[in-house]
């Protein structure tokens, strides 16, 4: 999923990114000179923008307006607020009580009857805690192909089952008042293990191939002791039913087992007296009536051997647990995937995947944006990931800076034209263009249409820039649609429909602010596509067996996305 994470940069290589302090941000006393002849500053440090619990009716909004001219009169959402003498105001905004952003149009108004936008973003939201992993990042039906390829953790510490040296290791094979054995020789095939899942229950299937034993003893004869040899041979196959062990852990690290079921195929026991004719024929007759006694005592010991070995064995176990870095957005992020569930669903046995995504950065806020929904069955054959896994990615990312960045020069000819001051006062029309994407993005699956993901980005700050002098900010709330197109074993995200409402927040020189905020919209719009980057794409979680994608189609509810697998 690396460059899932460009869909920021879908503004980034139109009018760039970076995070640029301003005089609201530093505190000043003094508002600084102003070609225009006058100044309005609003600090709007004293807002949460984080609305928690999402149900919230109200949110309160709050901040200090300064003007050279005096302050006169400050609105929100509409309605006037409250001021007094320093400037501070506040107010509470209702909100739709739903997750997502919600602007807040905020206006100052000094007392010669200048306006002053100052419009943010709430953004509501469950919000998943750094450290955390989202339980539900993808799930997907196990067959006993994508099993066999996931055993590998289970198999790496069952493989050691070593019948053959336990049997060597003990100084008698049976012994009873009438006679003794003990073993000389064990040798055994290479032990296999498997995962198989039956009407939707995992098992744990082990096959010893091939033991091989031979032995001597004696029997208590009428004279004297008779000496004997035997061997006895099979296969063992040892089954045992497995249910993930409760341990309060976001991965599961431990199993419960029933008792293993033992069969061996292939049984052949036999004996031979080394004392004469005689003897050979009362041994003989020792080895029928021990054929089947070895067998069941054989079964046993090896039950018992392998339910002490899988308790202790299955204690502590991974069966999928994988960490990889991501580079997004310039920034390093490492995704960890591991097995956070084991369902069963009628006749199918359901993995849950469980996903954590985290970088260096440390950008204040309570988590990643979260949408909440149902998690939908999911047939054979097909992936249900969760669009959240998609904003973990991106929130890590931005959280350490990767939507702040300055983009190359700019030619910023149509803003001279309808500010002509620029031109009076500036030698050149190439712009240094910053955006700081002040909070992090909102992802959501699409069922109606027309996309497969909606990427919405709020409050992002852009600054332009002569000379070194910021002669405009806009604040922009942009909105990308994408469908997934399955290219190459991987997802490649392209952009169907671009929205955005941009907001003059402040310039240096008088100019007609609808019309400002109109150019810059389009040239969001226009250039959306283009922030993607040619070889951007999105892969899969990189689970053993998994077969490429084939298609994509969000889910009813909103949150996942169903990847069709080949």
């Amino acid at each position: 999923m690396r460059a899932l994470a460009s869909i920021a940069l879908a503004l980034c290589a139109s009018i760039g990114c970076s995070g640029k302090t301003t005089a609201e941000d530093e505190g000043e006393d003094e508002l600084p000179p102003d070609p225009k002849g006058w100044t309005i500053d609003v600090d709007l440090a004293g807002t949460d923008r984080f609305v928690q619990p999402v149900d919230s009716a109200t949110w309160p909004v709050a901040g200090v307006a300064r003007a050279s001219d005096g302050v006169a009169s400050v609105t929100i959402a509409g309605a006037d607020a409250p001021l007094d003498a320093d400037g501070a105001f506040a107010a509470d905004v209702a909100l739709p009580m739903t997750p997502g952003l919600t602007p807040v149009a905020i206006r100052v108004t000094d007392a010669s009857g200048h306006v002053r936008k100052a419009d943010r973003t709430l953004l509501a939201s469950r919000f998943l805690a750094d450290g955390e992993h989202n339980t539900k990042a993808a799930s997907l039906v196990l067959d006993n192909a994508l099993l066999a390829s996931m055993s590998s953790g289970i198999a790496g510490q069952a493989a050691d089952v070593n019948v053959a040296a336990e049997i060597l290791a003990r100084p008698y094979l049976s012994q009873d008042s009438q006679c003794a054995t003990w073993p000389v020789q064990a040798r055994q095939g290479t032990v296999a293990v498997e995962l198989k899942q039956d009407q939707g229950n995992l098992w744990l299937h082990i096959r010893v191939p091939n033991l091989y034993v031979y032995f001597e003893g004696e029997c208590q004869g009428l004279l004297r002791m008779i000496p004997l040899a035997g061997e006895m041979a099979g296969t063992i196959d040892i089954w045992t039913r497995l249910t993930p062990k409760a341990s309060g852990a976001t991965c599961l690290t431990a199993f419960d087992h029933t008792t293993p079921q033992v069969t061996i195929a292939g049984w052949q026991f036999g004996v031979w007296g080394t004392g004469g004719p005689l003897q050979n024929w009362m041994v003989d007759a020792f080895s029928g009536s021990k054929k089947q006694e070895a067998h069941d005592q054989l079964v046993g010991q090896v039950g018992q051997k392998a339910n002490q070995m899988l308790g202790a064995k299955l204690a502590n176990i991974s069966v999928f647990d994988k960490t990889s870095t991501l580079d997004l957005l310039g920034k390093q992020v490492a995704m960890h995937l591991c097995l956070g569930g084991l369902d069963k669903v009628g006749s199918t046995l359901v993995a849950r995947i469980a996903a954590q995504a985290s970088g260096a950065g440390t950008r204040e806020a309570p988590g990643t944006p979260q949408i909440d929904g149902a998690v939908p069955q999911v047939p054979a054959k097909e992936l249900l990931l969760d669009a959240n896994l998609v904003g973990q990615l991106l929130f890590a990312a931005w959280k350490d800076g990767g939507m702040s960045r300055a983009a190359p020069d700019t030619d910023i000819s149509v803003l001279q034209i309808l500010v002509p001051a620029l031109q009076d006062h500036f030698s050149t029309s190439m712009a240094q263009i910053t955006v700081d994407a002040e909070l992090p993005p909102v992802v959501t699956a699409t069922p109606m249409g027309p996309s497969d993901l909606k990427v919405e980005l709020g409050d992002l700050m852009v600054d332009i820039s002569l000379e070194g002098t910021r002669v405009f900010r806009f604040g922009v709330n942009l909105t990308l649609l994408l469908d997934l197109v399955p290219m190459a074993g991987k997802l490649v995200p392209t952009v169907i429909e671009t929205s955005s409402k941009v907001v003059l927040l402040d310039e240096l020189y008088d100019g007609p602010d609808d019309a400002l905020e109109t150019a810059i919209g389009v040239k969001i719009g226009g250039t959306a596509a283009e922030l993607l980057g040619t070889s951007t794409a999105i892969a899969l979680p990189d689970l053993p067996g998994l077969g490429a994608p084939a298609a994509v189609t969000p889910d009813a509810g909103g949150r996942f996305l169903r990847v069709m697998l080949q």
